[in-house]
């Protein structure tokens, strides 16, 4: 089939409802983040719920109602409120997905319609287009200059040059050229579905905060199967039986307290939150880790086209170079556009040009005998004609070496922030994908881009958010310098891709750290680019919109495409900018980095909890003592002031101080405090136990009190209000009361409901020894922070 033949029809709609009835329709729909199941199994059915449902299954056997109810509430809760939020969100994210997905063109009925992609059917006729992701299996019709990649199935990134019988397989994207395929496997029987399972299963990846959370809950189970059964040995040495109430009772408090469950469901609950809110401000998260990976990057690296400039380009002038006049230059100026397999913007405007706006453009006066696509790497494109071969590109690349004075005249344009396109043609076919030595200079075509309002203060705002901004493009090194400059960005050096290539690897490392614009870059080098930043530690997002941006968008930490980008962008990327603008990215990196600072709030929150929890009930262990606290008293008092103020935290009613870092801000804190809290908790309960004669029920009711304000001051800290600094409470009113209050009213619940929490008010003396105590042991923790005293026993335990 010619390039020029009839337009074909593709199926009839009576066709189409045939297959659809034989069930031969591309309804497989890919996963692409958590299934519903998986949310429910994660947050219902996980070791820690179904030990912990054991233990009170027996405490139900035992008619201990109270136990069986309240211990349960904290965790009931905390599960279906995650898992219910988490599916909402996955719910409404799923639903902006489906808004922001492109449609595809097919012929039907002898018309070009867009449909979804899972209204496919087979031998449905589906043309083929730069950019466009490959949705079925099919043997291409026609062929012109069609050119694909099929790395994401072989791992092979080189172009495919496919001719007319060609298999062409789901997956596969176009590079250049076009085509037109008709669909031979759909739906699950396409390559791409065909993969094994476990190529196709769902993949959760893990941001690095996921990651610490994931293995403090691994390290905690794994403490709590070694340690659980010294609860029940307990038992029963003091017992001579292990199936007793107490025993039960107390392994209850031990699992609740040991395993951070809570910290999972608020950090998850937090990043899906973020999500959300981020995708109403004209940025939709495709992975919910991209929430945490926007609190991280420290570089953008971005194209001048259609970020700093509108992408509206405009020929200014054709300038002659040769014997030809201006209306020769036109003529085959529209020979050349007329014959392109495809178009992108720059052979558009140049078109547009050459033969006006008069809809689609007339079919060309000569037809070519071939073409050789303008691509990334070449930098140019090729038509050949019946007696010559006209090309279009890059002056350094298309004017012969010869021609000194157009290429210095195209650099001097290119220094006004001007794009230049040398037009040459050559009498003789071209064989090879290569440019001989006797062409012609034609003549330079001059285009124009404006710059995008505001982008000078976008990237005002990248400053401000301390992010290092890198041009990456295939411009001209003088016009993307100029444009840069015009947009407001500092240039501080700039370099070539030639200039690059000839360095070895470590200069090139130091070109990379150094500069902040690289032009005439192709796709493989803006890739190496990209990992350069990654070896010098920087955490690297890349803002892309065509083909040639894929490699440099896998490799980089976040990728992030334009909504009217080439569809295998937005396959491949975290984040889809839908307003096709920078502009909203600082206020999504803001947003990230407020969801990282409040996924360490209600970590903080929770270590400190369990981290005294565990050392405490260990302590009492060895001092061979009853188990300290019942579970209706630790369930109550780790309600009201650990899990309300997490989930204040998750969903940002209150904001933590600012934490830099997971080990300086989160850990240090969390192991000062733990240890802090046990040895006075400890301290707390053995003094009521001897001085109340070993009244356990005293001791237990006198050491909760004492959890309780423990408990508020931590709260205190992670929001930066410290007992003994009466400015950080006159700055924080709002914390200080508010942590009063939580403390008050779980203090009023113990009173309020001694039968149930078995609370038995204590004397004068054990309220002073809480007191007194507590106010010891802030002061401790205050001088412990001030000094940094776990951070200098880090240093010490460093090797």
């Amino acid at each position: 089939m010619s390039a020029q033949s009839q337009t074909p029809k593709g199926l009839t709609s009576a066709e189409v409802q045939q297959r659809i009835r034989r069930g031969e329709v591309n309804d497989f729909k890919a996963r692409v983040g958590r299934s519903y199941w998986d949310i429910f199994r994660d947050n219902i059915l996980n070791l820690f719920n179904l030990i912990f449902g054991a233990l009170l299954v027996v405490v139900f056997l035992f008619r201990d109602y109270g136990t069986f109810f309240f211990a349960g509430f904290s965790v009931v809760t905390n599960s279906f409120l995650g898992m219910i939020q988490e599916a909402l969100a996955k719910r409404q994210l799923d639903r902006l997905a489906a808004l922001a997905a492109d449609d595809i063109k097919v012929w039907r009925d002898g018309q070009l319609a867009s449909i979804s992609p899972l209204q496919l059917v087979k031998d449905d006729v589906i043309p083929i287009q730069p950019g466009m992701r490959i949705p079925v299996d099919g043997v291409l019709l026609h062929s012109d200059a069609l050119e694909m990649d099929e790395s994401q199935l072989t791992g092979e990134s080189d172009a495919v040059l496919k001719n007319e019988g060609d298999p062409v397989v789901s997956g596969s994207f176009c590079i250049a050229g076009s085509g037109t395929m008709v669909a031979t496997q759909v739906g699950r029987h396409s390559s791409i579905n065909r993969l094994s399972e476990t190529a196709k299963a769902y993949k959760r990846v893990l941001t690095p905060t996921q990651q610490r959370i994931s293995l403090l809950v691994q390290l905690t189970v794994i403490l709590m199967l070694v340690t659980l059964p010294m609860v029940f040995i307990a038992g029963y040495l003091q017992d001579q039986t292990i199936i007793t109430l107490p025993t039960f009772r107390s392994a209850v408090v031990f699992v609740a307290s040991i395993v951070p469950q809570g910290l999972v469901l608020t950090a998850i609950l937090a990043l899906t939150i973020g999500a959300v809110n981020i995708s109403r401000k004209q940025t939709l998260v495709q992975r919910v880790n991209a929430v945490e990976s926007m609190a991280n990057v420290t570089t953008l690296c971005f194209d001048k086209t259609g970020t700093l400039t509108q992408n509206r380009l405009t020929v200014m002038e054709i300038t002659p170079l040769g014997a030809l006049l201006h209306g020769q230059i036109i003529e085959r100026l529209a020979l050349y556009t007329g014959n392109l397999s495809s178009q992108n913007r720059t052979a558009a405007a140049v078109a547009h040009y050459a033969v006006g706006d008069s809809g689609l453009p007339a079919l060309p006066a000569v037809a070519k005998t071939r073409e050789v696509p303008f691509t990334s790497q070449r930098k140019w494109g090729a038509i050949i004609l019946p007696g010559e071969t006209l090309i279009l590109g890059a002056p350094e690349r298309v004017l012969p070496r010869r021609d000194v004075q157009a290429l210095e005249q195209a650099r001097t344009l290119s220094t006004q922030g001007l794009r230049v396109l040398a037009f040459a043609r050559s009498n003789s076919a071209m064989q090879e994908t290569a440019l001989d030595d006797s062409r012609e200079s034609l003549a330079l075509v001059i285009l124009h881009d404006q710059v995008r309002p505001g982008i000078q203060d976008t990237l005002a705002e990248f400053g401000e958010e301390q992010v290092a901004l890198k041009v990456i493009t295939g411009d001209n090194l003088e016009t993307a310098t100029e444009i840069a400059r015009e947009a407001g960005l500092l240039v501080t050096r700039a370099y070539s891709g030639d200039q690059l290539e000839a360095l070895d690897s470590d200069a090139f490392d130091d070109a990379v750290r150094s500069g902040n614009l690289f032009a005439r870059i192709e796709p493989e080098t803006k890739r190496r680019i990209i990992a350069a930043l990654k070896r010098n530690g920087e955490y690297v997002a890349m803002v892309g919109d065509g083909v040639n941006d894929v490699p440099a968008l896998k490799e980089a930490h976040l990728a992030i495409a334009m909504n009217d980008g080439a569809q295998i962008t937005k396959d491949v990327a975290d984040l889809v900018l839908l307003n096709n603008a920078l502009t909203t990215l600082p206020l999504a990196f803001r947003e990230g980095r407020a969801i990282r600072q409040s996924v360490f709030g209600t970590m903080k929150i929770f270590l400190v909890k369990n981290f005294y929890s565990v050392i405490f009930f260990i302590l009492v262990g060895f001092m061979l003592m009853p188990f300290p606290i019942n579970p209706i008293q630790i369930s109550w008092l780790t309600f009201g002031v650990i899990n309300v103020p997490a989930t204040l935290i998750a969903f940002r009613a209150i904001k933590p101080i600012q934490m830099p870092t997971f080990r300086a801000g989160v850990l240090d804190y969390a192991v000062t405090a733990g240890f802090i809290g046990a040895a006075s908790m400890c301290l707390v309960y053995a003094v009521a136990y001897i001085v109340s004669g070993e009244e356990v029920q005293i001791a237990r009711s006198t050491v909760s009190q004492y959890m309780t304000l423990f408990g508020t001051l931590a709260y205190w800290n992670i929001h930066g209000v410290e007992m003994f600094d009466w400015r950080s409470i006159r700055q924080r009113p709002f914390i200080f009361w508010s942590g009063i209050a939580l403390c008050l009213g779980t203090v009023f619940g113990f009173f309020m409901l001694p039968r149930l929490t078995e609370f038995t008010a204590f004397s004068a003396d054990l309220a002073a020894l809480v007191a007194l105590t507590f106010v010891f042991a802030a002061l401790l923790l205050t001088f412990a922070m001030r000094v940094r005293f776990v951070n200098r026993l880090w240093r010490l335990l460093a090797p």
